[in-house]
């Protein structure tokens, strides 16, 4: 029967603790890693961002099928000076934000919808415009459909936002409120016929109508025929191939 010297079995756990140490020092890295990261992205998360899409609430719907996506999002509380760039997430060039005849100021610091001093855009006149360009994917399309989040203390007047080239404006969510304040995100969708090389969108608003964030997402798509429509070309398209297959064979 074999026994160990006790020095030796002390210098043996002394060694494997020192092993698991080692082994959790990076763990504990890692997950101090994971947690600033995930910290970190919380903190810069769109908060006004509160709605998807219906491409990414429903992606295995035939109609987005191959669809082009860009998302472009201005939180006008966090930039240090006149913001006019939608961000990174339209690869076919940088959308921007302009106000004609200079009817806004920035920034205008106000309590926002979390009742914390924000910067916003203030609207000064009455019927005031805001108009958003977005560049496009060039590939031809049948269909561009524009998804938008605006959060503001007033809501835009009705029947806007309009785009150019024109396409139909419904109101698919609600207006979402944040908490006790006047400060609602508004959400409207806008379909247009074909695939423009861009679009203009435009707002208008009351006077003395703060906005704190915009977030446009869009998708290019090809129409796909519904399930009948296919049936039926396919069947003449059968027939046809018949009707020029009897046509040789008789002459």
């Amino acid at each position: 029967m074999y026994f160990r010297n006790r020095n030796t079995m002390r210098h043996s756990s002394t060694q494997g603790a020192a092993a698991i140490v080692r082994r959790s020092v990076p763990l504990l890295l890692l997950g101090i890693c994971v947690a600033c990261s995930v910290a970190a992205f919380a903190a810069t998360a769109h908060a006004e961002d509160i709605n998807d899409p219906p491409w990414v609430v429903t992606p295995s719907d035939p109609q987005w099928a191959g669809g082009v996506t860009t998302t472009q999002t201005w939180e006008f509380e966090l930039q240090p000076n006149w913001p006019v760039d939608g961000g990174a997430g339209n690869p076919f060039g940088t959308a921007s934000v302009s106000f004609p005849f200079g009817s806004a100021t920035y920034p205008d610091p106000i309590p926002g919808p979390d009742g914390n001093t924000i910067n916003t855009w203030h609207i000064d006149v009455d019927n005031a415009l805001m108009e958003v360009r977005i560049p496009n994917d060039p590939t031809p399309r049948d269909r561009k459909v524009l998804f938008i989040q605006l959060t503001s203390d007033k809501a835009p007047l009705p029947g806007f936002p309009v785009s150019n080239p024109a396409g139909t404006t419904t109101y698919p969510i609600g207006p979402v409120g944040h908490g006790s304040t006047t400060w609602y995100t508004y959400t409207s969708q806008i379909e247009i016929d074909g695939n423009p090389s861009e679009e203009l969108l435009s707002f208008m608003f009351q006077e003395s109508t703060n906005i704190s964030e915009l977030v446009i997402d869009t998708i290019c798509v090809d129409v796909v025929p519904e399930p009948g429509t296919a049936t039926m070309l396919v069947g003449v398209a059968l027939v046809s191939c018949v009707c020029s297959f009897r046509r040789r064979r008789t002459r």
